[in-house]
């Protein structure tokens, strides 16, 4: 279930702001920054196309999901137990470990909050939900 609530919420963000009048006016202007990157990426999310990672996150989290009902007659053993705490584990410790990275990044120029944020919602779930996937082909 929580797998499915947060895939929902960020999947919701992602498009719902896609093309949102008064949040693209909040993303800094073209070529502010002197990172072509982030430039990049802004330009990426001002053309909408975070409705596309939205979409891909409701497609794996179901993917997931069917993987997940499939193999369901099984029984977990404690070996596969672990595996499955331990990966939310890491990704509870990459998220963690990102956010001081984050913050230096947000500090240095404030110009690309947004963007930043972004980026770090988009890996830090992704991270999450490759972890889930692999767990379930694996288990």
């Amino acid at each position: 279930m929580f797998l499915v609530v947060m895939s929902f919420l960020y999947s919701f963000l992602f498009i719902s702001t896609s093309n949102h009048l008064e949040f693209t006016r909040l993303l800094s202007k073209n070529t502010t920054l002197n990172y072509p990157f982030w430039n990049s990426w802004t330009d990426f999310i001002r053309a909408g196309n975070m409705k596309f990672v939205g979409y891909f996150i409701i497609i794996l989290t179901i993917i997931i999901l069917i993987l997940a009902f499939i193999k369901r007659a099984e029984v977990f053993d404690e070996y596969q137990v672990s595996i499955l705490t331990r990966s939310v584990l890491i990704a509870g410790i990459l998220s963690i470990g990102l956010v001081p990275i984050v913050m230096i990044i947000i500090l240095s120029d404030p110009n690309n909050t947004i963007a930043v944020m972004f980026l770090f919602a988009t890996i830090q779930w992704f991270g999450v939900l490759v972890t889930y996937f692999f767990n379930t082909l694996k288990n």
